[in-house]
């Protein structure tokens, strides 16, 4: 076992490397739980603060009004266009509305426009735009329909806002569970500390005269390669029970109770093996220590920025989205994706979680057939 040992002798030097990725980890994680938990599972309406000038004063105008003041801070401001630049400038209103004199006449009965003005680059001129379009259209129809000034501002007022009721649709009141998060960003963890270790304990054995050395030893080759592989996968297995271990420590009742366990430690153990299998090629092909650590940052940070990991999924362009699929890490979160977003796993559900994970599984044992066919390259060269 004497490859096995070196093997192990090896990942024990770079545990000060495996202790700062772990913590690494953990910060991020606590990090984003931190933020996560600040969100309301609760729906509220954006509130934008509008500036009104009422040039009419009229009943139709002071309906507009209330209409918009049901969402939003409503902030009246007199007709001084550098007091209304600097009331912009300085964001004290987002969106200015000037209501003409005989806004009943102009605008509701007849086709004119209201002048309005906005900060430019933002979202909430088209929410607030929206609002008074929809204030027009249906003012317009009473209008058609013979109601007086009077009868249009009663029947606007009498309009309920709609209710929005939120479905708790993964068991977690609206909001995501700790855990989950812990689990998003586990392939970061595993990137990192197999990708090193593997390339260190590689390049180790490939050092000076060592290579030769084994060739004329009295140990098979056949058993060399497995003592590597069962080092490397103990190595592997003791990593992923450890992190497992932390999610069921942590977070206990939650997650245990959460009837999902098995499908996230199956989840984060295919990735596991995916990630040991790209360590190995990694660990195949590099030769220096500054080459490692270029090729371990660019992969983890690239696979992880570009498969929803630090970024969610939601927030990534099509073009993104499509070009991550063909990496393993991209359908480790589509299959984390999925055990947030639903309490229970139906049929249907179940069967596009096992895809990803399958489809995880191709991509590992992609992985090995290229460092093979990379170790018997270099096996005929030499």
């Amino acid at each position: 076992m004497a490859v096995f040992k070196a093997y192990m002798r090896i990942a024990k030097k770079n545990m000060w490397m495996i202790l700062m990725y772990l913590g690494i980890f953990l910060g991020i994680t606590v990090m984003f739980q931190h933020f996560a938990g600040n969100e309301t599972a609760q729906y509220t309406a954006q509130s934008v603060p509008v500036g009104i000038i009422d040039g009419d004063r009229e009943e139709a105008a002071e309906s507009l009004i209330r209409y918009i003041g049901r969402t939003n801070e409503i902030v009246y401001l007199e007709d001084d266009r550098e007091a209304l630049q600097e009331n912009l400038f300085y964001r004290n209103v987002e969106y200015i509305v000037r209501i003409p004199e005989n806004f009943m006449e102009k605008c509701i009965l007849g086709d004119e426009k209201l002048e309005v003005t906005t900060v430019p680059g933002t979202y909430s001129g088209s929410y607030v735009e929206q609002q008074i379009s929809n204030f027009i259209n249906l003012a317009r129809c009473y209008g058609a329909a013979g109601f007086t000034e009077r009868e249009i501002s009663e029947a606007m007022a009498a309009r309920e806002t709609a209710k929005v009721e939120m479905l708790d649709v993964n068991g977690s009141g609206g909001s995501y569970p700790a855990y989950a998060f812990y689990y998003r960003y586990l392939p970061y963890l595993f990137l990192c500390v197999l990708c090193y270790v593997m390339g260190y304990i590689l390049m180790g054995f490939r050092r000076g005269s060592l290579p030769a050395r084994m060739a004329a030893s009295a140990v098979p080759a056949r058993r060399q390669s497995m003592e590597g592989l069962l080092a490397a996968g103990v190595i592997a297995i003791v990593l992923w029970g450890f992190c497992s271990m932390i999610s069921i420590v942590f977070y206990n009742e939650d997650f245990l109770g959460s009837g999902k366990v098995t499908w996230y430690l199956l989840n984060s153990f295919v990735v596991l093996l995916s990630a040991l299998a790209l360590s190995y090629l990694v660990g195949s092909l590099v030769k220096t220590s500054n080459a490692l650590s270029g090729i371990v940052n660019i992969l983890s940070l690239g696979m992880c920025f570009a498969c929803g990991v630090f970024v969610e999924m939601d927030l990534l362009s099509s073009s993104v989205k499509r070009a991550a699929q063909f990496l393993p890490v991209y359908w480790y979160e589509t299959a984390n994706e999925i055990l947030m977003d639903y309490g229970e796993i139906p049929g249907d559900i179940r069967n596009r979680l096992a895809g990803a994970i399958g489809i995880q599984l191709v991509f590992a044992a992609a992985f090995v057939c290229v460092t093979l066919a990379v170790a018997k390259k270099r096996q005929r060269s030499s």
